[in-house]
């Protein structure tokens, strides 16, 4: 069965066995340069020892010294046994005819030389003639043997550069092969395997498909699809989970919200079917006051369950964020008790792209339930800046800061109150829904958790953080429109 595993081993082999290849052409290629080198060198040493033979003949002549006519028969006898000994290197360069025409004038100019001295003055002068003109042929000849050998050199030279040029061609032509063969026969698996990861992933596929090819990508498969299968048995069982814990709370919720005010209801009505038609109309009309306001707080409850569940459209549109807060503080001014003040601070011209009326409720909720537990001032300011991650020791993050810290620009509205604060030990709590501190039937409990579904609706994040003055600090981070700069 095919696996990337032999496919990678073949393509390394095989590029190793190219490199051997290429390492033994140059191998040959280096040693056949240094036999040439070699040959040339015989040859340098050659015609030195001719020109050597030469200028011991001139001497001779010039000087009629003949006690150097042995040194210079000596060295007749070394130049032409070097001759003889490099035979096959010399008949290579300048051919058969050449190496035996080259012995035969080394024999007559020896024996010219030897005979030389004996001769009389006249026979002497002619001698010298015909030494000279044999030397000279041998100078010639030994001159043409050495532009052979250098000839031979250039041409040995110029194939081995041609040689290394094509091995390295031929490694280059190779690799791009191997590279070509590991594309196709690796990589392309492998993006097959990404390409069927992004469908699982944007939802257009369930599971990856199974390849007909390589052994490791079916076993990843394998075990990814089994992995798959059993995230979303665990996923669907938390969701399960999740609905019946959600569903116990909500219950729980709203028995707990409804009966309050129900058992009131019954308690009044109970009172005015026990109380005969003379009884006191003062009395009567204070309990069926109370009915009607316990009704009106039931059905406020329902209603404000009705707002945590529904999952309304955001009509998103771009508003100035100091008439949003202004806006806000005109709903919510007549629901605050007398002595409480909410002071705007002054911010620059910045403008949000968010839905009016969620915010509206974000606003209100937060002033409402500053003034609920006894806070007198309540400051609302803004800035456009940075997501700074960095935050006190005190401070928790409420939501997904992610859309903030990838935004360019980013808009932190400040909720400041002079109130009690809140204990450490609910912090964690206070935006779960029917959470509140309040005594019963003065809070549904829904307040916080409506202002962080619909800040995480907008994409933003709230910080909550004690201020060492004393008091509550929320701030709501929220995306600037995107041509807003920071």
């Amino acid at each position: 069965m095919p696996s990337l595993r032999n496919k990678i081993l073949r393509t390394y082999g095989f590029s190793k066995l190219v490199m051997l290849s290429f390492a033994v052409v140059v191998f040959v290629d280096l040693h056949y340069l240094n036999r040439q080198i070699e040959s040339g060198q015989g040859v340098t040493d050659f015609r030195e020892a001719t020109l050597e033979m030469r200028r011991d003949e001139k001497n001779l002549f010039r000087y009629r010294d003949y006690a150097n006519l042995d040194q210079l028969l000596m060295q007749i006898d070394a130049t032409h046994q070097a001759l003889i000994d490099n035979r096959e290197t010399f008949t290579a360069i300048s051919g058969e005819a050449m190496q035996r025409r080259f012995e035969n004038l080394m024999r007559r100019y020896r024996a010219e030389l030897e005979r030389y001295p004996y001769l009389g003055q006249s026979e002497q002068a002619a001698a010298r003639g015909l030494i000279r003109d044999i030397g000279h042929d041998i100078s010639e000849a030994s001159d043409e043997l050495s532009r052979g050998e250098r000839q031979l050199l250039v041409e040995a030279t110029e194939r081995a550069a041609l040689l290394l040029l094509l091995a390295f061609a031929g490694v280059v032509a190779l690799g791009l092969a191997g590279g070509l063969f590991l594309v196709r026969r690796v990589v392309r698996p492998l993006r097959e395997l990404e390409t069927g990861l992004r469908a699982i992933d944007e939802g257009r596929a369930r599971a990856l498909p199974m390849p007909a090819g390589d052994q490791e990508i079916k076993s990843f498969v394998t075990a990814f699809n089994a992995m798959l299968k059993n995230m979303r048995q665990q996923q669907d069982q938390a969701r399960r989970n999740e609905k019946a814990a959600a569903l116990g709370v909500l219950v729980s919720g709203v028995a707990h919200e409804l009966n309050n005010p129900l058992s009131n209801i019954s308690t009044s009505a109970q009172l005015l079917l026990e109380e005969d038609e003379a009884g006191d109309a003062e009395m009567k009309r204070l309990w069926l006051t109370q009915i009607d306001s316990e009704t009106e707080r039931a059905r406020r409850i329902v209603r404000r369950l009705l707002d945590s569940v529904r999952q309304p459209k955001l009509h998103r549109q771009r508003l100035s964020l100091a008439d949003l807060i202004q806006s806000s503080l005109a709903l919510v001014n007549r629901q605050l008790m007398a002595g409480v003040q909410v002071c705007v601070g002054t911010m620059a011209e910045i403008e949000i792209e968010v839905d009016r009326e969620r915010l509206h409720q974000v606003f209100i909720n937060l002033i409402k339930n500053a003034a609920d537990v006894g806070a007198r001032h309540v400051s609302v300011s803004a800035r456009a800046e940075a997501w700074d991650a960095e935050s006190g020791d005190n401070a928790l993050l409420i939501g997904d800061p992610a859309m903030i810290a990838e935004s360019k620009a980013a808009v932190r509205i400040l909720v400041e109150d002079d109130g009690p604060g809140i204990p450490p030990e609910l912090r964690g709590h206070i935006f779960d829904p029917f959470f509140t501190t309040r005594v019963s039937g003065e809070g549904t409990g829904l307040g916080l958790y409506l202002v962080e579904e619909i800040v995480s609706e907008h994409g933003g994040c709230i910080v909550l953080e004690a201020p060492a003055c004393g008091g509550t600090r929320f701030s709501i981070w929220l995306p600037g429109p995107r041509d807003t700069t920071p």
